[in-house]
């Protein structure tokens, strides 16, 4: 995040201002606004990272071996192929317009976006 920050801000830096120019943002100043970042943005590239995978390997489950999972999750998506493609888009849905990821990290079930069974959930 600094680095993206740093080259976002790299003409306004202290070292490559003019000598009579006072820099806008000093390097200091750039470091304090990373750290005081919230905790929300620090997971925006694990995000990425698993929608990228999604997009790219989504057949094969690799998004969900990032996210967490078990072996037979990856195993079931690699013999159908993803779910012929549908699951991995579903996932790839989820992963970019959900706000909370938790509910995704190790999350053993196939269909990651269904809600977990009961005990006593079952008909009888």
């Amino acid at each position: 995040m600094v680095v993206l920050l740093l080259l976002v801000f790299r003409p306004v830096l202290a070292a490559e201002a003019g000598p009579f120019e006072r820099p806008v943002i000093t390097l200091e100043e750039l470091r304090a606004m990373a750290a005081a970042l919230p905790a929300d943005e620090a997971h925006e590239p694990q995000r990425l990272v698993a929608a990228a995978l999604a997009l790219t390997l989504g057949p094969f489950g690799a998004h969900r071996l990032y996210l967490g999972t078990n072996v037979k999750v990856p195993v079931v998506y690699g013999i159908t192929f993803g779910g012929f493609g549908v699951l991995s888009m579903i996932d790839m849905v989820h992963i970019l317009f959900t706000k909370d990821l938790t509910p995704y990290r190790d999350n053993t079930q196939v269909f990651m976006w269904a809600k977990p069974r009961t005990e006593g959930s079952t008909p009888p």
